[in-house]
């Protein structure tokens, strides 16, 4: 049976990635594994630094030793450049530095070393994939420390190396919402791999987590982690689970002690400790180990059962709702990507649902908050979510229709509706209305919020307050009109929308209406 290669991956530093992979290699080594455990992040490495507890024998010459030497012509095999962690409570592991402390010339090697060309003109993609297959035979679990953010390494152990992606991040937008754009990209750029590939698996990892923060506080953020990563557990997870489950027990705690030097809580404060980070990382390994299958370790069995008993009485779906089943969203949230417009909208669509809800409970609403361009994602996860949305909430302002992405996510519902015959986009002016599109201005009546300031206050003013009512009346008038689903719709692709976009909000030369 083939071992599984696992990369630990992080948007943002500082969130506790190689500790974490160096606990769970020791938690692996002492259940008897075979572990190799390889520090790929090469402008910073120091995994082995956390190693220092057991023996390391022999000095390795290193990762990026082994790929110029292979770049040099040569055939290397990996067990030239690897060490061996030896301590008295776990089996011997394989350990594959970075190869700076044994290089003299390591800074130069580094900055020199032509990634490009290795994958281009010197097979280096032939080499990654021998390096994997022998590593998959010879090893149960490969741990692979990534770099954080994008970077060419970082794409060879996220997208052709791994069977899994240990994804972690921290309770800040940034580091959320990166990562999550980051394992949209590997997703789609994997499916383009010349090599044959399971479909990856990605296991969300909270870290840093407060223990002692304001209990209301986390449990917000428990929430916004689900609704903004609940698609990397629709391949393991069961629908008996929620996601927030397997993300309240698996959250990495902050514990001070160990923001210190490099230590390993798994050797100093053990896995018994239920608000230690040992028993987290012990969790983390039962989970990797099985294969996804011990879940009930992982939540408790008291859980699994609670689910399965509301998944016994659960109510049959309405007729109403089945026949509406192409749909996953009521409403799809476009406005331009921008950190301030996305705090303010976070809390407008939050008292826009509260609304919505006092008249038709679960309104869904996809609203994307995006760290990396929005362009960047839109082909890739986006589009699926415009094309089996119900309603567009356009959120106007002056560079709206200077933007591709949300210029192809309004021509997509404006189509729909010189389709249909209906009213499907509920447009809102934030600012400068009378910059939009001649067409626009004339076609469509608009909720003018245009006197708001925008700001990351948790009270809407009055006046948006009595606006969110007028909206959500609106909105509540058009879902009962909304035609039935139909796959054959078209959406627009940023490529098309690059070709009408405004080129200045004074002068608009597009020509909306067909």
């Amino acid at each position: 049976m083939s071992g599984s290669v696992i990369t630990f991956y992080s948007y943002k530093g500082g969130v506790g990635r190689s500790m974490a992979l160096a606990n769970i290699a020791v938690l692996l080594a002492r259940r008897g594994h075979r572990v190799l455990a390889v520090d790929w992040d090469l402008e910073a490495p120091g995994l082995e630094r956390y190693f220092s507890y057991f023996s390391l024998e022999n000095e390795a010459a290193g990762l990026l030793r082994m790929f110029a030497d292979a770049s040099g012509g040569r055939k290397p095999k990996y067990q030239n450049y690897v060490s061996r962690v030896v301590g008295t409570d776990l089996s011997p592991f394989t350990f594959l530095p970075s190869g700076r402390d044994q290089n003299a010339d390591y800074a130069t090697m580094l900055e020199t070393f032509d990634w490009a060309k290795f994958f281009a003109k010197q097979n280096g993609g032939e080499f990654v994939e021998d390096l994997r297959r022998q590593w998959r035979e010879d090893f149960d679990f490969v741990l692979i420390d990534s770099r954080t953010g994008l970077s060419d390494t970082g794409g060879i152990c996220t997208i052709q190396l791994p069977d899994i992606v240990v994804a972690m991040f921290t309770a800040n937008n940034q580091s959320l919402y990166g990562t999550r754009d980051v394992m949209r990209l590997i997703q789609h750029a994997r499916q383009k791999l010349a090599y044959d590939r399971m479909p990856l698996t990605i296991l969300p990892l909270p870290a840093r987590f407060g223990t002692r923060a304001e209990f209301q506080e986390g449990q917000s953020w428990l929430e916004r982690f689900q609704e903004t990563l609940h698609e990397f557990f629709d391949d393991w997870l069961p629908s008996t689970l929620a996601s927030k489950d397997v993300l309240e027990r698996i959250k990495v705690p902050q514990v001070d002690y160990f923001a210190f030097g490099e230590k390993l809580a798994v050797v100093e404060q053990g896995t018994n400790d239920p608000e230690g980070m040992g028993f987290v990382y012990d969790k983390v390994a039962t989970l990797l180990a099985s294969n996804f299958e011990d879940l009930k370790a992982v939540v408790g069995e008291e859980v699994i059962r609670k689910h399965e008993a509301k998944k016994q009485t659960k109510k049959p779906r309405s007729a109403a709702r089945l026949t509406e089943k192409n749909y996953q969203y009521d409403l799809f949230v476009s406005y331009g990507h921008d950190s301030v417009l996305a705090e303010w909208l976070q809390n407008f669509l939050k008292s826009l649902g509260n609304e919505l809800a006092l008249y038709q409970p679960d309104v869904k609403i996809f609203f994307d908050v995006t760290e990396l361009a929005p362009d960047m994602v839109l082909e890739t996860a986006k589009r699926e979510a415009l094309a089996r949305s119900k309603l567009l909430l356009a959120f106007f302002t002056p560079t709206y229709f200077m933007r591709a992405f949300t210029l192809a996510e309004f021509l997509t519902f404006q189509k729909r509706e010189d389709i249909t015959g209906s009213q499907l986009i509920v447009p809102i002016v934030l600012r400068a209305g009378e910059l939009l599109p001649r067409e626009v201005r004339e076609k469509y009546q608009f909720f003018d919020l245009s006197e708001t300031i925008l700001s990351s206050e948790s009270k809407p003013s009055r006046h948006v307050a009595l606006a969110t009512r007028h909206i959500a009346q609106r909105i509540l008038d058009l879902l009962v009109k909304v035609p039935t689903f139909n796959r054959d719709w078209p959406v627009t692709t940023l490529k098309e929308a690059e070709t009408r976009v405004v080129a200045s909000p004074k002068l608009p030369r597009l020509k909306l209406i067909n």
